[in-house]
């Protein structure tokens, strides 16, 4: 069990650096259906300090979001050192009214 965590960790860890790279050459990246510019949109509503109401761009792109891939990140953390709260990311879905929206 534990060596499965640590696999994940690296997994996540590769992810922030593609994330990175990908961010420095300025080339548009998707994770779980999401691009670059909606997962920040979304990003003041899940924001540890000051958390805003989720906007209406941010509402629009979860209804195509996959939401398998972004229970994925739940647990992460590294949620943390980018200043997402994940009880907040967990809890968009009904502050943007979407019925039947899955639970992580």
């Amino acid at each position: 069990m534990a060596s499965k965590k640590v696999g994940v960790m690296v997994m996540m860890m590769m992810i922030v650096v593609v994330m990175a790279i990908l961010a420095e050459r300025s080339v548009a990246i998707d994770i779980c259906g999401m691009t670059q510019s909606e997962l920040n949109e979304c990003k003041p509503a899940v924001s540890k300090e000051n958390p805003t109401n989720p906007s209406a761009p941010c509402c629009d792109a979860l209804k195509h979001a996959n939401y398998s891939c972004l229970c994925g990140y739940k647990n992460s953390p590294l949620l943390g050192s980018f200043g997402i709260d994940p009880a907040l990311a967990a809890g968009l879905p009904s502050k943007c009214n979407m019925p039947n929206a899955p639970t992580c």
